[in-house]
């Protein structure tokens, strides 16, 4: 058993000495097989077809600036409404009694104000006839003093109980049309909840339309603008009113609103597109697959092909472009680069491409 054991031991040193013997290459020497692809420069002249749906520049989502359940809606979808029009109510039952009391509070105290001035007046006269004396006078001013005090704090309170008694009812800030019902009768609202939305006006036509991040230096508020009408057929004219400075997100389009010149066949719904014309320059791309090390911490990275070695080249990555990648690099248009085998590869790498 001691026999067998010590062969064992012997039979990995020996494999270990055979694999190192002189004159044996490492692997790491060996061409290792790719696949490559050429360093492109990207058109410089492109048309970007970007679309939108035409909408009202006079709009609003109306909400009650208090809660409670919505009873009567006097208005459907597609309705015309004039402004300040009745279009909801809710129902609050607790604030027309509180208006009421408000009001109530403040007819009382006016009463009382009113028979303190007259009680002031005839202890003045008293005075001045030796009938009453200073403290009788001071008592009867600070009583009215306080009353007054009274009074406008009862004011205000019965104006936001009328206030509020108001908000009950949904008038429309602007004419138009209904354009979305957000709320049914018998549900209940909350304070700002939109329970309708208007479209509609004389405010004209617009259109919101998102910009990806690489043409945000080709716009600018004030620009002109061609669009067709891809349903309908035809071409509008506008210009760029709006320009956002942050998207929604990563990755998320920038928007842009452009107000549109009267045209008899636009209507608010109308699908438009947009052909922006960029003229940028030349620019360096590269197969998308040919990026190496673009997670983590790595700078982003490819391997050309020099003297059948790869050679490691960082780059910076721009847009996409179909299946291929705008790059800031030291490249060259004409450049071989791999594209398939990065798995494993090492700058200074001998490489054979396969045909």
């Amino acid at each position: 058993m001691v026999r067998l054991f010590s062969l064992l031991l012997i039979l990995p040193l020996a494999a270990c000495d055979a694999v190192s013997a002189p004159g044996t290459p490492p692997p790491a020497d060996q061409p290792h097989p790719v696949e490559t692809g050429q360093v492109r420069v990207i058109d410089t002249d492109r048309q970007f077809a970007l679309s939108g749906v035409v909408r009202s520049a006079d709009r609003a989502r109306l909400a009650f600036q208090v809660g409670g359940r919505l009873v009567e809606r006097m208005v459907d979808i597609g309705e015309s409404v004039e402004r300040g029009q009745l279009i909801a109510r809710l129902a609050q039952p607790e604030l027309a009694p509180a208006a009421d009391a408000a009001a109530a509070r403040v007819r009382q105290l006016e009463t009382q104000t009113a028979q303190a001035e007259r009680d002031l007046k005839r202890v003045e006269q008293l005075k001045a006839d030796a009938a009453a004396t200073q403290q009788e006078l001071e008592s009867a001013q600070s009583r009215l003093d306080g009353l007054q005090a009274s009074l406008a704090q009862a004011r205000a309170d019965a104006s936001r109980a009328r206030r509020l008694l108001a908000e009950t009812r949904l008038e429309a800030p602007v004419a138009g049309t209904v354009a979305e019902i957000l709320a049914q009768p018998g549900e209940f609202v909350s304070p700002g909840q939109p329970v309708m939305a208007l479209s509609g006006g004389s405010g004209g036509l617009e259109v919101e339309i998102g910009l990806p991040e690489n043409l945000l230096g080709e716009v600018a508020v004030g620009d002109h603008a061609d669009l067709v009408m891809p349903i309908m057929g035809g071409e509008i004219t506008g210009r760029v009113t709006e320009l956002a400075t942050a998207a929604n997100g990563a990755g998320h389009l920038f928007p842009a609103v452009l107000t549109l010149d009267d045209a008899p066949e636009l209507r608010a719904g109308t699908t438009v597109t947009w052909r922006l014309r960029s003229d940028q320059p030349e620019r360096l791309t590269v197969p998308v697959s040919a990026i190496a090390s673009t997670g983590g911490r790595s700078q982003p990275r490819v391997f050309r092909v020099d003297d059948n070695r790869a050679r490691s080249v960082t780059v910076t990555l721009g847009v996409v472009v179909g299946e291929r990648v705008v790059v800031d690099a030291d490249l060259a248009p004409g450049d071989t680069v791999v594209t398939l085998g990065l798995d494993g590869l090492v700058d200074g790498r001998a490489v054979a491409v396969r045909p």
